[in-house]
């Protein structure tokens, strides 16, 4: 397909529309960079504001991801996150073929704060583990998480935490705690520049942000958990119980 400046389509749609094509032909693939500005400014004979427009326009729809100081890339297969599943990251790793990778950015003893002490029926002020990690799927982050845990409830957890060992694993066989339910409270914000920062987006994309309260079997709250990740790299799925 050639451009053709003679239609009223302008020239940045069209361009649009090609490499659109070349993506769902296989010529560039799914977390596969494309070409730069300045090369497809040199392929199509096109100024770089009018790249720039077709190449946002993709990003906008989520066909292109752009990584801060890497490039823009075609944007991965969509992970499905099963809103009713009751698993841990690691269990979801397992689920999709992969290997949990998820990385500690830090790991706290803080006291509980209302709204913290509110969700785990404990007590404001409390001592709670506030653990923030990112986790990984195929070496670029999926989910950014902020969880806590009481530490009344769960005394020395923060010194059993590894890197990469399931939480939920050591809920189990160290606490005799396992997860069987939960609640989740989902929205969708704006990237911040931390946030994109850390699930190197651009500042401003669309995150899902959503808040997870799981249960034990005695309906009592076992963590609250707030992540992020971006909307065009997941599907959030509920199945209809059978």
């Amino acid at each position: 397909m050639n451009l053709n400046p003679s239609t009223p389509q302008p020239l940045y749609m069209q361009i649009r529309q090609m490499l659109k094509n070349d993506i769902q032909n296989g010529r560039y693939k799914p977390d596969e960079q494309i070409p730069t500005e300045a090369e497809l400014c040199d392929t199509y004979s096109v100024s770089r504001i009018t790249i720039r427009k077709a190449i946002e326009e993709l990003v906008r729809e989520g066909t292109l991801t752009r990584i801060p100081r890497r490039g823009t890339f075609v944007a991965s297969n969509k992970f499905h996150n099963e809103l009713l599943s009751v698993s841990g990251f690691s269990e979801f790793s397992h689920q999709l073929g992969m290997i949990p990778n998820s990385r500690i950015l830090r790991s706290e003893v803080i006291p509980a704060s209302e709204e913290v002490a509110g969700h785990l029926l404990i007590e404001e002020g409390s001592p709670v583990l506030e653990l923030e990690r990112l986790m990984y799927v195929d070496d670029r982050p999926l989910f950014y998480d902020i969880a806590h845990y009481s530490l009344t409830r769960f005394p020395d957890l923060e010194k059993k935490i590894a890197m990469k060992e399931s939480t939920y694993k050591i809920l189990s066989e160290d606490y005799h705690t396992e997860i069987v339910s939960n609640d989740k409270i989902i929205d969708v914000i704006g990237a911040t520049k931390d946030y994109a920062k850390f699930l190197e987006c651009d500042i401003g994309a669309n995150l899902f942000r959503i808040l997870k309260i799981a249960f034990d079997a005695n309906d009592e709250p076992v963590h609250l958990s707030t992540f992020m990740c971006e909307t065009n790299r997941v599907n959030l799925t509920v199945h209809r119980a059978k």
